[in-house]
């Protein structure tokens, strides 16, 4: 037999669809059974896995209950879930992984019907180094900012950073909870009012969750919140399989991945394999044109993109200037420092890859500015990353050609 080995060292190989059709589920929102809710951008679904691992969205310990998965939700692709049991009510919503708080509602305290155009939800949206964004909804009036949260905030996965609620467009105390790509844009746009995507610029996926069986959420399954474990399967063989439209297969393992025989994602479907050491495709796999395909060496459990180490944010006691910011060559950058340090300052794309080393260099306590030329790299998203000893500080930087 013929075989073809993938071990991917650092970076993921993808085969990423860019059109998707409809599929037939048990009922849409009128009362058909047509899946797409809005495919006037050539495209429906979601039928995409996210590019990050995320937790459960509550704190460690909360039992939990999802009330409609992303197949059942309408819209689809977002996921309606409920904290239960014990005398913890009101629930913590927890950040479902590290990144930087872009948006907060919090100061709407009514509950109402979703036909009411002044129904205002309450709402966090956090982007995180991946380029993808979490949505948690309908949180009680002022409990994140009541925790001192303001946008701008960095927050690690687990994090505490509200309370469940009913506030806006909801049925009952319940999280909404939902992962956001953007489409051909640096930005999440949604509107200020219900922090709903505009589905011109965005898209949401079916979020890979850590820890659970098939790592899919699935409509009336329980599970107890946990931060992403250290262990996981060592090894995985998949055998002859094939899957349609709308479906997906998500492995995660500690060390391999293996497939044999016809291993087919048709049309629209999704796969994404996750090993701790090698990936191996032998013949017989296919990802076809409009599948989605990601093979990628990570830890068991690991959010791809995790920046949890050992070291200390800077950014709390930093501040970071970056300009211009879109930038398309010349970029200066000025911090402030309390101390002398030495840095090391380096651009890393959205996987954490280091791609241009900037300068390392001992700097004095108080203004510090540097200057580079970004004119080589690529337009798109990147990472500005400053390591001062035990210490770190990671904005981001656009560019634009």
């Amino acid at each position: 037999m013929k075989k073809i080995q993938i071990i991917i060292l650092l970076a993921c190989v993808t085969i990423v669809t860019h059109a998707q059709t409809c599929i037939v589920v048990d009922s849409e929102c009128d009362g058909s059974d047509n899946y797409c809710y809005e495919c006037s951008n050539d495209w429906c679904g979601p039928f995409e896995l996210s590019n990050g691992i995320y937790r459960i969205p509550y704190i460690d310990g909360t039992d939990v209950q999802i009330n409609n998965d992303h197949l059942n939700h309408c819209p689809r692709g977002r996921i309606d879930m409920v904290g239960e049991g014990g005398t913890s009510s009101p629930y913590k919503i927890a950040a479902a992984a590290d990144g930087w708080i872009r948006a907060i509602e919090d100061d709407n305290n009514i509950q109402c019907d979703c036909s009411e155009t002044s129904c205002a939800n309450n709402y966090v949206w956090i982007e995180h180094p991946n380029g993808e964004w979490t949505k948690y909804t309908h949180m009680i009036e002022n409990s994140v900012t009541d925790l001192g949260f303001e946008e701008g905030d960095w927050v690690t996965a687990g994090t505490y950073i509200g309370k469940e609620g009913e506030v806006g467009c909801a049925s009952g105390v319940h999280l909404h909870f939902e992962v956001a790509q953007p489409i051909d844009t640096n930005t999440l746009i949604f509107t200020s009012f219900g922090g709903w995507i505009d589905l011109d610029w965005a898209k949401n996926v079916i979020p890979v969750i850590c820890d659970i069986t098939g790592n899919v959420f699935a409509e009336d399954a329980e599970y107890v919140a946990a931060d992403c474990g250290g262990s996981c399967t060592s090894s995985l063989t998949n055998l002859t399989a094939t899957y349609s439209a709308g479906e997906y297969d998500a492995d995660i393992a500690g060390s391999t991945i293996t497939t044999i025989g016809a291993v087919i994602y048709d049309d629209y479907a999704s796969g994404l394999y996750q090993a701790g050491s090698s990936v191996t495709l032998l013949e017989g796999f296919e990802a076809r044109m409009h599948s989605e395909f990601t093979a990628r060496i990570g830890s068991c459990n690991e959010f791809p993109e995790r920046l949890l180490n050992d070291a200390t944010d800077l950014s709390t006691q930093t501040i970071v200037n970056i300009f211009p910011n879109p930038a398309s060559a010349n970029v200066t950058v000025q911090w402030t420092d309390d101390q002398e340090r030495i840095y090391s300052i380096y651009i890393t794309d959205i996987t954490g890859r280091k791609i241009k080393d900037i300068t390392r260099q001992q700097v004095s306590a108080g203004n510090n500015e540097i200057y580079f030329n970004a004119g080589d790299l690529h337009a798109g998203i990147y990472f500005l990353r400053m390591d001062a000893a035990e210490k770190y500080l990671i904005e981001k930087l656009v560019i634009q050609h």
